[in-house]
């Protein structure tokens, strides 16, 4: 009894001292306690939520099991464990001990929501949703049931009722961060993204030390354009927490939206050595792949996985990069993998598409069905030619926009159009898979080296490739209608006298309509275009597809003289056609109009930002799939002053 009276004393102290915010003092108040009577279940209970509040919940665990051995029906008891067990991840036993913590005082909701939290965590949300359904139903007035049955809905991908759970919440509870920051998550997913913005600045108001709504608002300032404004609120986060692995990241997509690709790096390698989580590694290891640093980027990449297999974004950046850098063998390869491919193929349910075709295809019918944008439709068909010379009769399935166009290339039998049928054939092949179904050869006649130990699961290549052997398909060939010449002919006259340029500054996706994604999406500034273009004596043709109102006034203000515009041809691919073959010089970033250029055999003047896409390469003047096109590359700094500085003397130069 001494002793049992003297160990409760200890207990009481350590009791007064936890009430008083003293964490250590409480702590070691109750391991004095428990030395004399080590099986009190009140002192091994509070001895094991001190621990719990003091971050440790692996080193409470013991102390909350024995406990609740004692008072196998006190709640309060079984709701300590339960949470030390969630904080282990130990989700199975955290689920059994919330839910007798549940039937011991039916009356909480937090041991309720536990249950449904556990199986949550365990991916079994659609156990749990019906559990934070009847949770919210029995306790309408408890904000973190709404909180946590959004969560689930948001992560069962239902962001629009995810939405009305967290607005629930916030009603309730104005001040509840988390909740607030998942509302404006949930607008963000939406892309309603004025909204979104709006929300997370009230969650900074509310909660200045809540870095993670900061982080999030520079997301939704990147996915509208506002870079620089994404940047200065990283940097501001990362002043305050520098081990805060996504404001790292975050600050690095602001910096590679800018072009600064270099920088970019810098963050995204800092992020990397505060988290080594996968999806943190592999951006970093994307980076890497971005400025041309394919080895490096494959060791970072092989590193992010424990089992030596690589991840499908890995497999996409490396497919790429692969490409980019002339390793067109190993690149198809790795291009099966590209994102839009496993929607396509299950849209496209039961067709069996073709990743291999047979040599000989002689008397074979062979379908193409188009993907991704129509620039990829021209690019990818020249390997129709090939399909044709192995014999099979070559169907195409193109876009409505373009279909007239393929129509009258020679070694296309029919094309079909993407509202019809899909036609009947002994093969189906989608576009970007035709490289690889062909068969890749070696993309040069120099050998891989030898396999490097620090890469398991990729090979390692020489640095620069400059012969590709066999010889890349030529461009898809496309023959403009002679009426179409004789009006484009008629309406470049009017525009003015010969010579004519044709310019573009904008190509690729616009973000709003890819779900905020940036990434086919590139541009030049106009002011810093225009100058060079001024270097042409000649009359100068907007071709831009949709400018923005006041684009074309600006660009002729910074050229000295008028720029005509001609983006209505955009809509019309025939006239494009026609115009395209009828200009002397056309400058611009990638886009479909690149590709009606080259299958009109003319050249164009390709600007390129950074991170180039694959078909420019991450190095030289041309690239070997257009090897008629001058190239000039935005800097790894997102400079464009040598570009355009060489590209202004060679128009000078015509």
């Amino acid at each position: 009894m001494k002793n049992s009276t003297a160990g409760r004393a200890h207990i009481e102290n350590g009791l007064k001292a936890h009430q008083a915010g003293d964490l250590a003092a409480a702590i070691s108040a109750y391991r004095t306690g428990l030395a004399f009577d080590p099986d009190d279940p009140v002192g091994s209970n509070l001895l094991g939520a001190a621990l719990m509040q003091a971050g440790e919940p692996q080193a409470a665990l013991p102390h909350l099991e024995r406990a609740s051995l004692r008072q196998r029906n006190n709640a309060g008891v079984l709701g300590n464990l339960a949470q030390a067990y969630f904080a282990v991840g130990r989700y199975e036993d955290a689920r059994e001990a919330f839910r007798k913590a549940g039937r011991a005082d039916p009356r909480q909701a937090h041991y309720q929501l536990g249950v449904a939290n556990s199986l949550a965590m365990q991916g079994r949300l659609a156990e749990a949703e019906p559990l934070l359904k009847r949770a919210v139903e029995r306790f309408p007035s408890e904000p973190l049931a709404w909180f946590n049955y959004g969560n689930v809905l948001r992560d069962l991908f239902r962001p629009s009722e995810a939405l009305a759970q967290f607005t629930r919440a916030v009603e309730l509870a104005p001040e509840f961060a988390e909740a607030r920051n998942n509302l404006a998550g949930a607008l963000h997913h939406l892309q309603r993204f004025a909204e979104a913005e709006a929300q997370f600045r009230v969650c900074m108001e509310q909660a200045p030390e809540f870095l993670l709504a900061r982080c999030n608002l520079a997301s939704v300032l990147i996915d509208v354009g506002r870079f620089g404004e994404a940047e200065a609120l990283c940097r501001d986060v990362v002043r305050a927490n520098p081990k805060l692995a996504i404001a790292h990241t975050y600050l690095a997509a602001a910096l590679g939206h800018q072009g600064r690709l270099i920088e970019a790096l810098e963050s995204y390698g800092a992020a990397a050595r505060v988290d080594d989580t996968r999806q943190t590694i592999e951006a970093y290891a994307g980076a890497l792949a971005d400025i041309g640093c394919f080895q490096e980027s494959a060791r970072w990449f092989c590193r992010s996985s424990s089992d030596g297999g690589l991840s499908v974004p890995a497999h996409q950046v490396l497919g790429v990069a692969q490409l980019a850098r002339g390793c067109m063998a190993q690149g198809w390869e790795e291009y099966v993998w590209r994102p839009g491919r496993p929607r396509l193929v299950e849209k496209h349910r039961p067709v069996d598409f073709a990743l291999a075709l047979p040599r000989d295809l002689s008397g074979r019918i062979v379908c193409v069905l188009r993907e991704q944008g129509l620039g990829d439709e021209a690019y990818f068909l020249r390997w129709a030619r090939v399909l044709k010379q192995r014999g099979a009769r070559v169907v195409c399935r193109a876009s409505e926009k373009i279909r007239s166009l393929f129509a009258r290339v020679p070694f296309i039998d029919e094309v079909a159009g993407e509202n019809e049928g899909i036609p009947a054939a002994d093969y189906y092949v989608l576009m970007g898979d035709l490289p690889h179904a062909l068969g890749a050869e070696p993309a040069s006649a120099l050998p891989p080296l030898a396999q490097d130990k620090y890469v398991p699961c990729l090979r390692d290549y020489p640095a620069h490739l400059a012969v590709f052997w066999p010889e890349l398909p030529l461009p898809l060939p496309l023959q403009p209608l002679g009426e179409r010449l004789a009006t484009m002919r008629e309406r470049l006259a009017q525009a003015g006298p010969p010579p004519y340029i044709g310019v573009t500054w904008r190509g690729g996706t616009a973000p709003e309509q890819q779900a905020a994604s940036w990434v086919l999406y590139k541009q030049c500034p106009i002011e810093r275009l225009a100058p060079a273009v001024a270097r042409f004596r000649g009359t100068a043709i907007a071709l831009q597809r949709n400018p923005a109102p006041g684009e074309i006034s600006a660009f002729s203000e910074a050229l000295g003289r008028p720029l005509h515009d001609f983006s209505e041809y955009n809509e019309d691919l025939e006239s494009m056609l026609a115009l395209l073959a009828l200009i002397d010089e056309y400058v611009g970033v990638s886009n479909t109009n690149m590709h009606l250029r080259a299958g009109v055999g003319l050249i164009t003047r390709v600007l390129v930002p950074c991170p180039a896409e694959w078909r420019w390469m991450y190095w030289g003047r041309i690239s070997p799939w257009f090897p008629n096109f001058p190239v000039y590359r935005q800097s790894l700094q997102g400079d464009w002053t040598l570009a355009l500085d060489a590209l202004a003397s060679d128009l000078a130069a015509t």
